[in-house]
């Protein structure tokens, strides 16, 4: 099946490429097709394909080798790189588990008390680490909590609803801020280049936090009147006691400080007449961590050392970079105006109903492909199109990038998903009915989101 569907993406290049005789616009929609089909049926890592704009967009004529450096180099790409090395010494010294710790021993240690500990704490490790890299951490709190109960018909109902929490709220929480999900950074970058809009960290928490925030309770109620009807008096422990060393007091302060800089930014630039971006500040936050020392064995070191980066997500840089090379190719063969002009002209004038069907579109495709190829195709149209349509682009591409991150219902849907059905005590089934209510419940919010940005 492998060869099949590597036979097939290039097949799909190669008849649209002979059926445009070479021409500019056919070029860039093969190009488009193989990549896509390959995001979906994952034949190859995601990673690799997104090299495909390298070997073939400069030949092509779709995309010269400055602009190839300008995507692959972008901006963006080195905001998500120093949100990963905090990411990584946050990992590196259990910062998380204190964290998570503090968290459910304020909720209290009912079975709907750490419900909510757990919602709570993965939603706020994702809105600033990565959602695969929060499901990692929490899954192994999870299964110590599920393995001091006794069997029964409460504990297999408890340890559904906790992971499920997990994954949910790690897909949710990563919508809070720009930094939390791959969709956020990457919709930020494609109209930075190609729109000239700028989305900074400030501009999205003020829409994607309050969402969030949303869904979470939502999500806290839904499990809590789904797995826990008949709330047994259990009293459940998790709690890390030990005191925080210094290493751990190292990351969270420069953790904070990234955290503060990011929110407080732009009323920096404005008193100090700067020009300090998010990315600038990430790259700082991630500095410092080689720079401050650590105490005990590696104090010869920084809480971060050089051989730690080999646990970070390379791949996903790569990913950023060749999206962006992807619509910058379109954008220039004219593909993302043909297709605006089309949907103008026949998808009628109404705003909602546009928006709908985008937002109803990105719930469900993302259940069956990565929620960072869809952002990649779907928001380079989506902007062209807004401005034919002469409706606001945020207004369109924001509410569609965070349904890119509300998929529920498949394992394969997004990482955290994946996760947590890993553990081998989630059956499908039970994972597509609880997702199915989520995935209406996102929809239903990302729409109340679209209507409030239309009042701004």
């Amino acid at each position: 099946m492998k060869w099949l569907n590597l036979c097939i993406g290039f097949l799909l290049f190669v008849i649209l490429l002979f059926l445009g005789e070479n021409s500019l616009l056919y070029s860039a929609i093969g190009l488009a097709a193989w990549m896509v089909y390959w995001w979906i049926t994952e034949c190859v890592p995601l990673y690799v394909t997104a090299l495909l704009p390298i070997l073939l967009g400069p030949p092509l004529g779709l995309i010269d080798t400055k602009e190839l450096a300008q995507a692959y180099g972008h901006t963006m790409v080195f905001l998500f790189l120093g949100g990963f090395l905090i990411a990584l010494a946050i990992e590196k010294w259990n910062v998380h588990r204190k964290i998570a710790s503090l968290i459910v021993q304020q909720t209290g240690s009912t079975p709907a008390g750490v419900l909510l500990g757990f919602i709570l704490s993965t939603a706020f490790l994702s809105m600033w680490l990565s959602n695969t890299g929060t499901a990692i951490m929490m899954m192994p709190m999870a299964m110590t909590v599920v393995s001091v109960l006794p069997e029964s018909r409460f504990s297999s109902r408890f340890s559904t609803a906790l992971l499920l929490s997990i994954a949910f709220a790690a897909n949710i929480g990563g919508t809070a801020t720009l930094i939390g999900s791959p969709p956020n950074v990457q919709m930020s970058g494609i109209l930075a280049d190609n729109f000239n809009i700028q989305v900074d960290f400030l501009s999205w928490i003020v829409i994607g936090l309050p969402f969030s925030v949303l869904l979470l309770i939502a999500l806290f109620f839904y499990l809590r009147a789904t797995f826990l009807k008949t709330d047994e008096h259990v009293e459940i422990a998790f709690r890390d006691n030990s005191p925080w060393s210094t290493n751990q007091k190292r990351v969270l302060i420069v953790f904070f400080l990234t955290a503060i800089l990011w929110i407080v930014k732009q009323f920096i630039n404005k008193a100090f007449d700067w020009s300090v971006t998010d990315t600038q500040i990430a790259i700082l936050g991630g500095i410092l961590l080689f720079i401050i020392p650590a105490k005990g064995k590696e104090e010869k070191t920084g809480v971060l050392k050089w051989e730690d980066t080999k646990n970070l997500p390379w791949g996903i840089l790569l990913l950023f970079g060749g999206g962006l090379a992807l619509a910058k190719a379109l954008s220039n063969a004219g593909v993302l105006s043909l297709f605006a002009d089309w949907v103008s002209e026949h998808g009628g004038d109404s705003y909602f109903w546009l928006l709908f069907i985008l937002v109803v579109a990105g719930v469900f495709l993302t259940e069956l492909m990565s929620n960072l190829a869809l952002v990649t195709i779907l928001i380079p149209i989506i902007a062209e199109l807004a401005i034919k349509m002469d409706y606001p682009v945020l207004a369109l591409c924001l509410p569609v990038t965070l349904s890119a991150s509300c998929a529920f219902m498949l394992p394969m849907a997004t990482p955290p998903n994946a996760i947590v059905f890993s553990s081998g005590k989630l059956r499908v089934s039970t994972m597509a009915k609880v997702g199915v209510i989520m995935n209406i419940v996102s929809v239903a919010a990302v729409l109340g989101v679209a209507y409030i940005l239309t009042l701004i």
